[in-house]
């Protein structure tokens, strides 16, 4: 009689989870390294707030962690610069950079037109990287012993 009630109470309590909205939109997260970010408002589009000392590395280490978590973005998937690091329009007084993981025509053809090369700059509109390697400079190339 006891397993009966308990396997009731649980059907119900599943049964009411089930209809419990979930909120799948992507939200605002702090990254391991500190950074806060946020999405924009356009689809696949999120903004990097930058911390003192914050080099492009920094940056794209954020990106990568947010596209993981908060977008679709697959480990192949590119993650491109669409505003250059530079005052927020969300945070007055702080810096960022905006990047988006689902670019429009304009932004593919601004990546095209960008010589071959790798940087880890924040600075030229259209610079990408895939999700993957955004987020492999997030670890040090050397772990030193403290």
């Amino acid at each position: 009689m006891r397993l009966s009630i308990c396997l009731a109470a649980l059907a119900a309590t599943a049964a009411l989870a089930a209809c419990v909205p979930v909120d799948t939109r992507p939200h605002p997260i702090l990254t391991d390294r500190g950074n806060r970010v946020q999405p924009t408002g356009n689809p696949g589009e999120f903004e990097v707030l930058t911390r003192p000392g914050d080099a492009g590395a920094q940056l794209w280490c954020a990106a990568g962690e947010y596209a993981e978590s908060q977008t679709d973005a697959r480990p192949s998937d590119r993650i491109y610069l669409v505003h250059p690091r530079g005052p927020s329009a969300s945070h007055p007084g702080r810096k960022s950079a905006i990047f988006t993981v689902r670019p429009d025509a304009e932004l593919l053809a601004q990546a095209r037109a960008l010589p071959d090369q790798i940087v880890l700059g924040v600075s030229r509109v259209g610079s990408n990287w895939t999700r993957i390697h955004a987020q492999q400079v997030c670890r040090p190339l050397f772990n030193l012993p403290d």
